[in-house]
């Protein structure tokens, strides 16, 4: 539910801020009063793309901030998504300068606009005069009826329809030029056995280039290595030696300094390390290098430089590489047997379609029928008594399965409102029958039925009521306000009929302050709101007024009824 809407420098208004209860709240005013303003400002608070128009002539930006109400498990679990605070309150508001730049922010934190428009798809059904036009199409029209059939059905069909197509898809795969694909085949067996002759194993690349660079240098490290052990133990000046001299030079008098202990102590170690390194040394030294091993190891590692070079990729892509075609070309091996299997998976998968198809279709026709039956009081309330409605669900098949033009994750069907304009005449697609008003009112007749499943808890009704008055105004009036009972709706009218049934009432009203032009939103109840139903009805005379009293009980007595 919507509670609060402050509104800044939008449009004609400069500042407004308006309180929200339950039921159903109305937005009078004269023409040209600036009640559309309302409706485009809960647009960019739920982030309709953002317009230079909107911000008020002079001003730097507008700003519209909303405060909702709402235990929708949809809208928590947005909120955890984007990783903001669920508290009881949700608190949108949005900047636009006037450049055309907006900012959004949700509970504080800076958004997307998109994530407004999220929020006001679950939250806000807006419905304008134009609105209607999404009913003539036919994707909107499968919806309305696919929302009344059992639960699950609709996924099923979904779910078998996918089935079928990655079963078709395997095979046409499979089936794919042959002669390609053998030359394909050839190419990758040739080029499959080149990289297995090269052996390659995790860590193999390191390993040749060390044995590579030791047999490269294999005089220069035995050289080296002779000359450290000379060093190390053999000359007659070598580090050991002169080590051991210096130990036993303070190990007489280590004992008296602690310095000395130390020293004697790291001597020692240094003794024991000398030992271990010795054998190493000579391990170097004496160690012998074919030359023909050298040049086996130099080749395999070009070998492998110029695979990954080749195949644009490192060691362990190649190995990857190995893997994937050994698995390719097995399946290429058994690709006959595969056939078969593809053959029978993609017959068995199209026999589930078909029968979910054929299921789907009879729910299809029987909620069809059941909806234009519900449809027919509130058509009748609402001033369409002469239109006829069907739902016509026309299969787009044959049984040979040779045209499937019409298959789709929906099924088979093509599903169409028509409509016939009075008894006894043909029926044909509503958008050739219906006026725009008659479109608008009949959506909110689907409304009315609850055939609109999942509607958001606001409801906006941005003139509904055009072109109708009498007791067909009431009618709209005492549905709007049924309607309310369930969902919170704000409704712009110019009928009074519409306005008696309300629970709340806000006037718009246009004028002049200085040489600037403001709308002014005022909530008006008992003798001001009695002040504003006469207005409608053409004056505040005192006959107007007590006309005005007449409609407002009438108006109570209906919502009670």
């Amino acid at each position: 539910m919507l509670t609060e809407l402050k509104v800044r420098q939008f449009a004609l208004i400069d500042e407004v801020s308006l309180q929200f209860s339950s039921g159903m709240t109305v937005f009078t005013g004269e023409t040209g009063a600036g009640k559309s303003i309302l409706v485009d400002a809960l647009g960019a608070v739920f982030g309709a793309r953002a317009s230079s128009d909107w911000v008020r002539h002079e001003a730097e930006k507008a700003e519209i901030s909303a405060v909702i109400e709402s235990d929708d498990v949809r809208l928590t679990a947005l909120l955890a998504e984007q990783d903001i605070d669920v508290e009881e309150q949700l608190f949108l508001r949005r900047i636009v300068m006037a450049d055309g730049r907006s900012k959004a922010y949700v509970n504080g934190m800076p958004s997307p606009a998109r994530l407004l428009q999220q929020i006001g798809e679950i939250c806000l059904d807006l419905h304008g005069q134009h609105e209607h036009q999404a009913l003539l199409h036919p994707d909107f029209q499968r919806q309305i009826i696919d929302a009344r059939l059992p639960k699950g059905l609709s996924e099923k069909v979904m779910c078998a329809y996918d089935t079928l197509k990655h079963a078709e898809q395997a095979l046409n795969n499979l089936k794919q030029d042959e002669s390609d694909t053998r030359q394909q085949e050839a190419w990758m067996r040739s080029e499959l056995q080149r990289l297995q002759t090269l052996e390659i194993e995790e860590g193999i690349v390191q390993e040749l280039t060390e044995q590579v660079e030791t047999g490269r240098h294999a005089s220069q490290i035995q050289q080296a290595a002779a000359d450290a052990l000379t060093s190390l133990e053999e000359g007659d000046t070598n580090a050991r030696h002169s080590i051991a001299q210096a130990a036993h030079a303070i190990d007489s008098v280590a004992a008296y300094h602690e310095t000395l202990r130390e020293a004697s102590s790291l001597m020692a170690q240094l003794d024991v390390l000398m030992g271990e390194v010795e054998p190493l040394l000579r391990d170097a030294m004496d160690a012998s290098f074919d030359p023909a091993e050298l040049q086996v190891a130099e080749d395999r590692l070009m070998n492998l430089h110029e695979a990954m070079r080749r195949h644009t990729s490192d060691e362990a892509g190649l190995i990857e590489l190995i893997h994937s075609w050994e698995e390719q070309l097995s399946q290429l091996d058994t690709a006959g047997w595969d056939e078969a299997q593809l053959l029978e998976q993609r017959d068995a998968a199209e026999a589930a379609f078909r029968n979910c198809a054929e299921t789907i279709s009879h729910e299809r026709n029987k909620e069809g029928k059941k909806l234009a039956r519900e449809l027919r009081p509130f058509l009748d309330r609402l001033g369409l008594t002469g239109m006829q409605i069907q739902v016509e669900v026309s299969p787009q098949h044959d049984h040979s399965g040779l045209n499937r033009g019409g298959w789709s994750r929906f099924g088979w069907d093509n599903i169409q409102l028509i409509a016939s304009s009075n008894p006894g005449e043909p029926f044909k697609p509503l958008a050739s029958i219906a006026s725009g008003g008659e479109l608008s009112r009949f959506v909110l007749a689907l409304k009315g039925c609850g055939a609109l499943v999942n509607a958001p808890q606001i409801a906006v009704f941005d003139e509904v009521d055009v072109g109708i008055g009498g007791e067909t105004a009431w009618c709209v009036g005492e549905l709007l306000a049924a309607m309310s009972q369930e969902r919170q709706l704000l409704v712009v009218s110019h009928l009074p009929q519409v306005a008696a049934c309300a629970d709340h009432q806000v006037c718009i009203r246009k004028g002049q302050e200085g040489e600037r032009t403001l709308t002014r939103l005022e909530t008006v109840a008992s003798d001001k709101r009695q002040e504003e139903i006469a207005r409608m009805l053409g004056g505040a005379n005192e006959e107007s007024l007590q006309h005005a009293g007449q409609m407002l009980k009438r108006g109570a007595e209906l919502v009670t009824d």
